[in-house]
């Protein structure tokens, strides 16, 4: 009798399961997305974004099983990096609350810099550069390219 077990402790029956629950959420974002108007990149539509999201979620879960089903002896995941998911939560939450008042461009910044404290062996010259890239190319993309109603700075 073969060993269904592998050196994670799931089987690939339930690794399949996982990765199916996955794939059926993706679908139904997609599902209950589609009767929305997509629109353009210029001028997107209500639907442009869910109907995204829900392809990219079901290739991500096509994805996964996958890799899980082909390797069935992958590591097993560390423990969760409380580190990088508390920085990037707060730069998520800064990007939030700043992006009416303070406009994209800092609250990109803020928000890039903050999350980029959650590599341990992150420098402060290297967190500045990347900060200010991002800043600049979402400026770039979402005000210059796709013309999106978003001050770049606070307004007065």
């Amino acid at each position: 009798m073969a060993n269904i077990e592998d050196h994670g402790g799931q089987s690939k029956a339930a690794r399949a399961v996982s990765g199916g629950v996955l794939l059926a959420a993706g679908l139904v974002i997609s599902f209950f997305a589609w009767g929305y108007p997509t629109g353009s990149l210029n001028q997107m539509g209500p639907g442009f974004f869910p109907q995204t999201i829900g392809i990219l979620i079901s290739l991500l879960a096509v994805t996964i099983l996958i890799v899980d089903l082909r390797h069935p002896a992958l590591e097993r995941p560390s423990a969760i990096q409380w580190r990088g998911l508390c920085f990037v939560s707060v730069g998520i939450i800064i990007f939030a609350l700043l992006v009416e008042r303070a406009g994209l461009v800092p609250s990109m910044f803020l928000a890039v810099g903050v999350s980029m404290f959650a590599d341990d062996q992150a420098k402060p010259l290297t967190v500045l550069i990347y900060a200010i890239t991002a800043a600049a190319l979402g400026w770039l993309l979402f005000l210059v390219g796709l013309e999106l109603p978003i001050p770049a700075f606070w307004r007065l």
